[in-house]
This record gives C-alpha cells, sequence and structure tokens, in this order.
C-alpha cells in the first residue's frame, strides 16, 4: 500500500513541476524574444514528453495548460506578447488529450480573427475532425470558413451536411446545409435538405422558415422545367 502511495505521490509531484516547468518556459521566452528560432522549444517540454511523463493524469495536465493558454491569450489582447508560442502551447493540450474540442476551435479561431490565416485555422479544424468525428462544432466551422471566406458553398455545404448527420447536431447545422446547397445552386438537393429538417424539427419557427424555403424552391424548379435549365428570372415570392 505504502509503495503504491508512494509512486502516486511521486507523479503527482512530477506533474506539479512539468506544470512549473512549462508555464515557467513561456515566461522565461517572452522575456527573452531575441532567442534564436531553432532554440526556443528547447526551453519548452514537448506535447510528446509531457504525454510520456503525465501517464494518469494527462487531463487534468491539458485541463491546466488551456487555463494558462487563456490567460496567455488575454495578455496578447492587452499587447503584451505576440502569441508566438501558441502552437506550442496548443501541441501540448492536443496531444495530451486529443479530444478536448475547444482546443482545436478556439486555436482556429484565432488563426483567422487575429492573423488572417485561414488555410492553418482549416487545417487546425481538420486535425480536430479526425480526432473527433461526432462533433458537429468542429465540421461546422470548417464548412463556415468555406461559406463567408472562401465563399466556397459546395464545399461548405458538404460540412455543414456532415455537422448536421453528428449526434450532438442541431437544426442550425441542417439550416446552413439548405442554406449552402441553395446558394450553390444545386436545387434539388437543397430542397431535400429543407425537406428533411421541416419534418425533424420541434421549433414553430424552422417549421416556418423550411416550409417557405420549400415552396420557394419547389416553384424555381417548376420554372426551370418549364422554360428550361437557363431560366433565371425573378422567382414569385411565397
Amino acid at each position: 500500500m505504502s509503495g503504491n502511495f508512494s509512486g502516486t505521490l511521486l507523479r503527482v509531484v512530477l506533474v506539479a513541476v512539468l506544470m512549473t516547468v512549462t508555464i515557467g518556459s513561456l515566461q522565461v521566452l517572452d522575456a527573452h524574444p531575441d532567442v534564436q528560432e531553432r532554440n526556443e522549444h528547447l526551453y519548452f517540454p514537448s506535447g510528446k514528453f509531457l504525454k510520456e511523463t503525465t501517464l494518469g493524469y494527462r487531463a487534468v495536465t491539458a485541463d491546466y495548460l488551456w487555463f494558462r493558454f487563456i490567460q496567455y491569450y488575454g495578455a496578447f489582447a492587452k499587447d503584451q506578447n505576440d502569441l508566438r508560442y501558441m502552437d506550442v502551447l496548443i501541441e501540448s493540450i492536443i496531444t495530451l488529450d486529443p479530444m478536448f474540442i475547444e482546443a482545436y476551435h478556439f486555436a482556429a479561431l484565432v488563426k483567422w480573427s487575429d492573423f488572417g490565416d485561414f488555410p492553418a485555422a482549416i487545417d487546425m479544424l481538420k486535425r480536430g475532425v479526425l480526432a473527433n468525428p461526432s462533433s458537429a462544432k468542429l465540421h461546422f466551422q470548417v464548412g463556415f470558413i468555406y461559406y463567408v471566406f472562401d465563399r466556397d458553398f459546395p464545399r461548405a455545404a458538404l460540412w455543414f451536411e456532415m455537422a448536421g448527420q453528428c449526434p450532438d447536431a442541431t437544426d442550425v447545422e441542417r439550416r446552413f446545409a439548405a442554406f449552402a446547397r441553395y446558394r450553390s445552386g444545386d436545387d434539388r438537393v437543397s430542397l431535400e435538405l429543407w425537406k428533411t429538417m421541416y419534418l425533424s424539427t420541434d421549433s414553430p419557427q424552422m417549421k416556418d422558415l423550411a416550409l417557405k424555403m420549400i415552396q420557394k424552391l419547389e416553384r424555381k424548379l417548376e420554372l426551370i422545367e418549364l422554360y428550361g435549365p437557363g431560366f433565371i428570372g425573378p422567382i414569385p415570392e411565397i
């Protein structure tokens, strides 16, 4: 019993020391911004090292690093650092806990909102999707970037549809899928999505919206069938 207790205590102490070293490394690096890039990460324990040395306490360590990352980002918002070590921290968090969905989501948000790096944001979200394939939130955010910033409506619709099939999906994901299909010109698919929405939602407001879109799309398809695929005239309002 005493041996097991001593081993547990030793591991707890080790985790505490690693946390202190990890956060202390950020303070050292931020205090010496002229350190050569090739030497910077020598101060910071790698995600792999943390994973191996915090066995049994990975989730706790990830939670702690996440708390400190939020503080680190708060300092960035006050112009106290340039977030140059964000990737190191995030990598450590998701290595310790690949199912930490908020870490992928927030890191992607920072990459596109603060740095305008949309490809990096999408890459981060897709890493999250691979580790968490049932997360509607991560699928949806990929679709959102494609929809709003790339104006790639067919690709956005695909990601919204995948989000809508996740166990935690809501009407929002399915609604965006239908809108994206509508914007991409894929009217028949959009019509089916709106019909699915109408049948599956319990929201009266959503049913009203779905019914209006169904009627509008059915009218548009009728006109296309009547006048041919080149029809681009106005569609009578419902």
